[in-house]
């Protein structure tokens, strides 16, 4: 994956009740690479994580994701 990295994430899991999240900022070197990500719909929100992290864990863009009522009766 390129150097900056895309606009819009989606989390492998929940974080602060949100999924959906866009970039802050970024910056470091090689190794040692970072990306700041504001929650979508709450950004107060922020993380900031590994560049490694990021790319490995998460998906670049935004996936749509299964509404509540969808998850009834799910073993999640």
């Amino acid at each position: 994956m390129k150097w900056p990295p895309t606009r819009c994430w989606t989390s492998p899991a929940t974080k602060n009740g949100n999924r959906h999240f866009q970039v802050k900022g970024y910056g470091g070197k090689k190794s040692n690479r970072w990306v700041e990500l504001f929650a979508t719909r709450d950004k107060s929100v922020v993380l900031r994580i590994s560049w490694n992290d990021l790319r490995s864990q998460w998906k670049s863009g935004w996936m749509t994701l299964p509404k509540d009522e969808d998850l009834k009766g799910c073993n999640i």
